[in-house]
């Protein structure tokens, strides 16, 4: 309860702030990580029971790689490597509690660890009917472009075993 009280705080007071200097600001960048295994992706259940993917704030100094590392260790306890870049995307704020942001998403793997329940909520498995129907719409849309992006991923390798063999 305090962490969402203070995350909304902070959304409150870098707004203000933009607004004094005239909306200066530039929004913050984000990453978020897809991670699909044996048909299951990778997704935290927030107390408020909305499923989303890991992901969140890149730090100062620091490369969206790294975040996407340290982010699914902080959320979910497993230690992931980025594979490939899906996109990027804008989410404009509408409300004066959350901040503009520009999200890279990341396709990742698991490397090591184990499942554990962070801050952010509980880390899980879902296949991907269910997943396309508890996710918000902003994850939708990235989930939808994963998989299309996915799909010409495979046949792009098809095509190589074809004229390669």
């Amino acid at each position: 309860m305090l962490y969402y009280t203070l995350k909304r705080l902070v959304g409150i007071f870098f707004n203000l702030l933009n607004i004094l200097l005239g909306g200066n600001l530039p929004p913050f960048g984000s990453v978020c990580v897809i991670v699909e295994k044996e048909h299951q992706f990778l997704v935290v259940e927030q107390r408020n029971g909305r499923v989303v993917f890991p992901g969140g704030f890149i730090r100062w100094s620091e490369h969206p790689e790294q975040a996407v590392i340290r982010e699914g260790k902080e959320e979910t306890g497993l230690n992931l490597r980025p594979k490939r870049i899906i996109g990027h995307y804008s989410k404009r704020a509408k409300r004066i509690d959350r901040m503009s942001v520009i999200t890279i998403v990341y396709q990742a793997e698991v490397i090591s660890g184990e499942l554990r329940k962070s801050i952010e909520g509980q880390p899980c498995w879902i296949n991907e009917e269910d997943l396309l129907n508890k996710l918000p719409w902003h994850h939708r849309t990235i989930f939808q472009d994963y998989l299309r992006s996915h799909e010409l991923q495979s046949e792009a390798s098809i095509h190589e075993c074809i004229i390669d063999g």
